[in-house]
């Protein structure tokens, strides 16, 4: 009887461990890639329609000259933005300089990520971006949260977008498949390239997972 037990517990942890997936998935959504984020003003909310016409048109002045494009229309156009804001008590170096620090700061907010995710095996639905092939397949995409992303609208922050790697590669069913990512996240920024119609762009990305495999969202 000891000895039929012994067989019996044997078999049970046996097929325990048959059963057991070889490793347990996460399935994890977009908002768990934003990590808690630092609170900002925007200095240019506070101001009237008008100074912010004006601080852009100040902005927009000294990146054309800062590229090489200067010319005396856009002088007369600073000079303009500068003389409309000191009529509004505002003094325009100080204004661009709380312009440029909320961007600075919001661009840093952009690219924090969640590093209690870095080296977790997770399940992450998205659209596909491909930025790769090898003959049909897909061997690199972007994961992105919804369609037109980096294509028809600006692209989302780098902690809304997955590189993905796929080492036997797969079939698309099209641009911003619909699709299931399976396998290892890791916590790093890389710069991904983009096909445009009208040429290339780089973009941001805060995560990336070699997957383990890619199944149609439904």
């Amino acid at each position: 009887m000891k000895v039929r037990a012994v067989g019996w517990v044997g078999m049970l942890l046996c097929l325990f461990f048959v059963a057991r997936p070889a490793f347990a998935l996460e399935i994890i959504d977009w908002e768990q890639l934003v990590p808690p984020l630092d609170e900002l003003q925007n200095p240019y909310l506070r101001l009237s329609d008008a100074h912010q016409q004006s601080l852009y048109d100040l902005w927009l002045a000294r990146e054309t000259e800062a590229a090489g494009y200067g010319d005396e229309d856009l002088e007369s156009l600073r000079d303009t933005a500068v003389a409309h804001l000191a009529e509004g008590g505002l003094d325009a170096d100080q204004v661009l300089e709380e312009l440029d620090n909320f961007v600075a700061a919001a661009n840093a907010n952009n690219s924090k990520l969640v590093e209690a995710l870095n080296n977790k095996n997770v399940k992450i639905a998205g659209y596909v971006l491909p930025t790769e092939f090898s003959g049909d397949l897909v061997i690199e995409f972007l994961l992105v949260p919804y369609v037109g992303a980096c294509i028809h609208t600006p692209p989302p922050p780098a902690n809304q977008m997955v590189h993905v790697e796929v080492e036997e590669g797969f079939i698309t069913e099209g641009m911003f498949a619909p699709v299931w990512v399976m396998g290892k996240i890791t916590t790093e920024l890389s710069t991904q390239s983009i096909y445009l119609v009208d040429g290339s762009a780089d973009v941001e990305a805060g995560y990336q997972i070699k997957a383990s495999d890619i199944e149609s969202y439904e």
